[in-house]
């Protein structure tokens, strides 16, 4: 699960709301970490006539971090993250947020993935992760159909496409192995960006929720997290949609189950749009799911993953977009924050029209260097 940080001014008065006038007894100090995922690979894609995709790809995802937090003399930690996007990217910034933290749970205010999404559990894998879309860098998609934060290509949910951006979320604290969290999201980008500035209820959706919840424990031997989701949020009225649009309010649910023992680790999960996005005539609603197995001993991981998503696509046609990926992956840990990745993997995509223009399938060998700091 992704790890938080934090400070700003909204979280400076979220403070003396929980504290009255304590102050810090160190002043906060940033510290600058981050990840570089760094992919080399060949790939064989099923073309339509008249396209040939390149057969080698270099590619990577990459970000520098800053952290900060300071405790205050009554206890409460406060702090900031900062996350810098090391590709060139239209979110260059790609989470910013502050947080408050103390024996009533975690507050986060700013730009940063929801409750729902922080807490859920898929499938174990090493190696290039096919339940969010990473293996579409080496085999094309050509159905129309999203992969990212979308049933067809991740269970991994965020409400309306929100992904990272302005909300409010609260985390309890873990009592006997549970914990609870609540997301609220005045309005949502569903390009995934991080709107600071207002907009009409006729234009995006607003007011929406993530609820998770989450369990983790160990014991004779065990280890075992569960999680679950539930995403809500208002939809435009549809004054300003395109022509023909029509739009639902989001629902959405997912469930994760990691089951370890003896440097084995079994698990899956799914996801299920009820109520989804419709983008011209295009209709994020439908399933997906994965489940995978992985081995670990010493330096060396091993794993086996499948995903399939199925969503209805192009609401015109009769049908659904499918897509089934399966990965095998190999990692090997050569010191601390180094790790050596190698993946081989088959997706295939296959869209609902008739005709093979939005039907694509192959394979794929990648290795990486996956380092953080």
């Amino acid at each position: 699960m992704k790890k938080a940080l934090l400070l700003g001014t909204s979280a400076i008065v979220a403070a003396g709301m929980f504290a009255g006038t304590a102050q810090a007894a160190d002043p906060i100090e940033i510290r600058v970490g981050g990840f570089m995922n760094q992919w080399f690979g060949y790939q064989d894609n099923d073309d339509p006539a008249g396209t040939d995709t390149q057969d080698f790809e270099q590619w990577s995802n990459s970000e520098i971090i800053f952290n900060g937090k300071t405790t205050l003399d009554n206890g409460l930690e406060v702090g900031v993250q900062v996350q810098l996007e090391a590709n060139t990217s239209g979110d260059q910034i790609d989470e910013s947020f502050a947080f408050v933290e103390g024996s009533f749970g975690r507050f986060v205010i700013g730009s940063e993935n929801d409750a729902a999404y922080l807490m859920h559990y898929a499938a174990p894998a090493v190696g290039l992760p096919i339940n969010s879309g990473s293996q579409t860098q080496h085999i094309f998609n050509p159905t129309g159909s999203s992969t990212f934060r979308n049933v067809y290509g991740s269970t991994f949910i965020t409400p309306a496409n929100d992904n990272d951006g302005q909300k409010i979320t609260y985390f309890t604290p873990r009592f006997s192995g549970f914990q609870f969290g609540l997301s609220y999201l005045p309005d949502i980008d569903p390009t995934g960006g991080d709107r600071n500035g207002l907009t009409t209820e006729q234009a995006s959706y607003t007011n929406g929720f993530s609820v998770g919840l989450n369990y983790v424990n160990s014991f004779s031997g065990f280890d075992v997290a569960a999680s679950g989701g539930f995403y809500y949020a208002e939809a435009p009225d549809g004054a300003l949609l395109p022509s023909g649009a029509s739009v639902d309010d989001f629902e959405a649910f997912n469930l994760g189950l990691n089951v370890g023992f003896g440097g084995f680790t079994l698990g899956g999960s799914y996801g299920d749009i009820s109520e989804g996005t419709i983008a011209g005539v295009n209709s994020s609603e439908g399933e997906g799911y994965d489940v995978g197995i992985s081995y670990e001993t010493g330096a060396l991981g091993f794993s086996l993953t499948y995903f399939h998503g199925e969503v209805e696509g192009d609401t015109t046609i009769v049908g659904d977009d499918e897509h089934d990926s399966f990965a095998g992956s190999v990692s090997y840990a050569l010191g601390p924050g180094v790790s050596v990745i190698g993946t081989v993997g088959y997706s295939d995509f296959e869209g609902e029209a008739v005709g093979t223009g939005d039907d694509n399938d192959g394979f794929y060998v990648t290795t990486g260097l996956a380092l953080s700091f």
